[in-house]
């Protein structure tokens, strides 16, 4: 089993990576096709949304380990 020192180490890089390819949705240099419809708008809420979830998951394992010590 992962620590939670692994877990945000973890977290963080793949918040890197999922950021990127954020970016790239929002430029217009990435796009995901369903069929032959353009999802992209849809892509980039849900990345925003599921990378601020996280973070605040994170955050309360943080805070709740911060307590118990």
């Amino acid at each position: 089993m992962e620590t939670q020192a692994e877990i945000v180490t973890r977290w963080r890089y793949l918040r890197a990576l999922l950021i990127e390819q954020l970016a790239k949705f929002e430029s217009g240099d990435l796009k995901i096709h369903a069929g032959a419809e353009d999802v992209s708008d849809g892509a980039i809420e849900r990345l925003k949304r599921e990378i601020e979830d996280f973070d605040g998951l994170i955050g309360v394992s943080e805070r709740r380990d911060a307590q118990r010590t």
